[in-house]
């Protein structure tokens, strides 16, 4: 004796088709006004991730620049600092590209054995925190300048598309063991 009506497979292979002819005759359709709403919530997007790509850039090119502030008023701590600069360098450098095109930027490492070049950015100007004279009051100001880095880094991520989400999440790890490191005893 067969079974009579629907079964649960029939009901399960009818709905399936018909999910099919569902996608299928809305993906042949030319309704071309969806099309320009679409492109303009893509440029919205589009605009939002450079937002949150400059944020996110300056956030770590002003953990930077602390780095390089420390490195000229305490050069002594330069072969500590070298190392977690050039990756903080590597990682402003990250966090700008748009995905497009990759910058040219220095194998991490390379940069750790020399200091870093002179600039404006190096020595603090006015509107810059001075760095303090003594070095370990120097290093726990650049951790803590670290620990916001990451804090902001982390705040970010839910704004941000899934593949930036996942360097910045990277990012604010790293900021974070930098953190970690800048206060452990050397």
């Amino acid at each position: 004796m067969g079974r009579r009506g629907t079964t649960r497979r029939r009901a399960l292979i009818a709905a399936g088709a018909a999910v099919t002819a569902g996608l299928w005759t809305a993906g042949c359709s030319s309704d071309d006004g969806g099309s320009g709403r679409s492109a303009s919530a893509a440029d919205r997007a589009a605009r939002e991730e450079a937002r949150l790509r400059a944020r996110s850039s300056a956030v770590s090119a002003a953990l930077l620049g602390r780095y390089d502030a420390v490195l000229a008023a305490h050069p002594s701590l330069g072969p500590r600092l070298f190392p977690l600069r050039a990756a903080v360098a590597a990682h402003t450098a990250a966090l700008a590209e748009d995905g497009t095109r990759r910058a040219a930027s220095p194998t991490p490492g390379t940069e750790a054995a020399a200091p870093p070049a002179a600039s404006t950015a190096a020595a603090p100007g006015p509107s810059r925190t001075p760095v303090p004279e003594d070095p370990g009051a120097a290093l726990a100001e650049l951790a803590a300048a670290a620990r916001r880095a990451a804090d902001a880094h982390t705040a970010a991520l839910p704004d941000a598309p899934p593949e930036y989400a996942r360097l910045l999440a990277s990012v604010a790890a790293a900021a974070a063991a930098h953190a970690y490191l800048l206060t452990a005893r050397a």
